[in-house]
């Protein structure tokens, strides 16, 4: 018994000296305490029933910062209905047609009229894009300043404007703080008013807006997201495309989960009309179908929430001390074995093991 007690000592902390030189790996959830960080969401979307001047990005959270018509590290490409880009088209960025040189045959001391948008009474507006942003200041629509501002007509920005039949590539990456919010691509002008997001359109238009997208990439902060490859066409009805992503804190960046929601704008109602009361005094009824337009703004909205809690991956490795400590256990744990088991075997004189 000696011997077989001797190797079995000498496997099991073998053994344990495998373990103690090996480390493993183990998943830890910690207090997010990173705090006054931005989270950078990397953006290329493709709409390919929307015109570039239909494509508005805002962003807004719940500590009521807004982002109107994000135009910084955006872009914006024309494509056809396949995807193809339209060549010698613009590039543009966002909400913002590249800047057309000075007209020289305009007078030097010409000054534009802000038509009432301006700071002062004094204010010129020379170039479309002066009065553009003059008006996005006031929270006035801009809807027809391309074809009806002589700025706008004199650069000839209105050929830019709506062009049916073709879509819109929007790329780039923005940020936002770090508490739970949305961005979103919606119809009509966004404005901020007594502290609320709205956006302006004509009722009458919304049937119009083609909300049919492809996520060609969404990502934080890590090259992996769920709504990579996502795309979702609209037929007979436009409506709200609503993604709800959960974004859990990681110790090499971000990752989300998302699930997502489509609520469409015209939905099928029943009328039920009285009729004339019958033989045996019953009273038939006829029921008359029809579509009805909601109150929805059309749009595809991205509503992401921050998980509280961070995970990281540790790699573990036992303490020398644990190592010792099961060295002893083992060999205690063999030599009380092996007496018991003699002890039991008979009456004979017993071996001592050292």
């Amino acid at each position: 018994m000696t011997k077989l007690s001797i190797a079995l000592i000498t496997v099991l902390c073998l053994n344990e000296l495998y373990l103690f030189r090996c480390t493993t790996t183990e998943t830890v959830i910690t207090v997010d305490k990173a705090l006054r960080q931005k989270l950078q969401f990397k953006i290329n979307i493709t709409f390919p029933a929307l015109p570039c001047k239909e494509v508005h990005l805002d962003a807004m959270d719940v500590a009521g910062d807004n982002q109107l018509d994000i135009s910084d590290h955006f872009m914006k490409q024309r494509i056809t209905n396949d995807g193809k880009p339209i060549l010698g088209s613009f590039k543009e960025t966002l909400n913002s047609i590249e800047a057309e040189p000075d007209d020289p045959t305009l007078d030097p001391s010409y000054c534009g009229d802000c038509y009432g948008a301006g700071e002062t009474s004094t204010s010129c507006c020379n170039t479309c894009d002066s009065v553009l942003n003059a008006y996005s200041k006031k929270g006035w629509s801009t809807r027809t300043l391309l074809q009806t501002c002589p700025q706008c007509i004199r650069e000839k920005k209105g050929l830019h404007a709506i062009t049916k039949g073709e879509g819109c590539n929007l790329s780039g990456t923005m940020e936002v703080n770090k508490v739970s919010g949305n961005f979103h691509v919606a119809m009509g002008e966004s404005t901020v008013r007594d502290g609320r997001h709205v956006h302006m359109f004509l009722p009458e238009d919304a049937p119009n807006f083609n909300c049919s997208h492809i996520i060609h990439e969404l990502t934080l902060n890590n090259p992996s997201g769920s709504l990579n490859g996502y795309a979702r066409y609209v037929d007979k009805s436009t409506g709200l495309y609503q993604y709800f992503l959960k974004i859990m804190p990681r110790k090499d960046g971000y990752v989300y989960s998302h699930t997502e929601r489509f609520r469409p704008l015209m939905v099928e109602v029943e009328d039920t009309i009285p009729g004339m009361v019958g033989v045996g005094g019953t009273k038939s009824k006829t029921h008359e179908h029809h579509m009805v337009q909601t109150s929805l703004l059309p749009g595809v909205f991205f509503i992401y929430e921050i998980e509280p809690f961070r995970v990281e991956e540790i790699e573990v490795s036992p303490s020398f001390g644990h190592f010792i400590i099961r060295i002893v256990g083992i060999v205690g744990g063999v030599i009380a074995v092996v007496g018991a088991i003699e002890g039991g075997f008979g009456s004979g004189e017993r071996n001592n093991f050292f």
